[in-house]
């Protein structure tokens, strides 16, 4: 693991086709392991990504796969409110603005999807 931190803000990688975006999110996270360069430290949730860490998301598996080789999945708990999704986080742990942010400006890289 290195000093990277990914920062995750909405269940779609890119605009356009909703339904392309949300497969190219699952593929992302999906190979977020198989990429080189290592493991980021930390996996941050943000507006609509918070529902890529509860129950119901296709992502459940890996995302709980990359937690237990040590990655840290946080979810923003103001977006978790808002989406009244807070009984439903099934990977990682709630966290908040000021500790995200923390972890950005500490970060040596943050890679955004």
């Amino acid at each position: 693991m290195d000093n990277t931190v990914v920062f995750v803000a909405g269940d779609r990688l890119g605009r356009g086709d909703d339904q392309l975006g949300e497969a190219l999110m699952l593929a992302a996270i999906k190979n977020l392991a198989k990429a080189g360069g290592g493991l980021p430290s930390h996996i941050l949730f943000m507006n609509n990504g918070v529902r890529l860490c509860c129950t119901g998301s296709n992502a459940l598996d890996d995302l709980r796969g990359l937690s237990a080789a040590g990655v840290e999945l946080l979810s923003c708990g103001t977006c978790l409110d808002w989406f009244d999704l807070k009984d439903r986080l099934a990977a990682g742990r709630e966290s908040s603005m000021i500790e995200i942010i923390g972890l950005q400006k500490e970060a040596g890289r943050v890679v955004r999807l």
